[in-house]
């Protein structure tokens, strides 16, 4: 039997990883943050939808 993939993947060069853990601590907990009250006001099906795409169930 062949394995299924499941999930997603993506991949960062090491330049933009680098850009990224140059960036303050604060800005880059904000941007996490707003990027989570920003989910919270989607409609529960695409919350539930996200969530079983991230856990390799679609």
């Amino acid at each position: 039997m062949k394995s299924k993939l499941r999930g997603f993947d993506y991949y960062l060069d090491r330049r933009r990883l680098k850009e990224y853990k140059a960036m303050p601590i604060e800005k880059r907990l904000t941007w996490l943050y707003q990027a989570n009250v920003f989910r919270k006001s989607y409609p529960k099906e695409i919350i539930e939808l996200q969530d079983k795409f991230r856990e390799g169930k679609i």
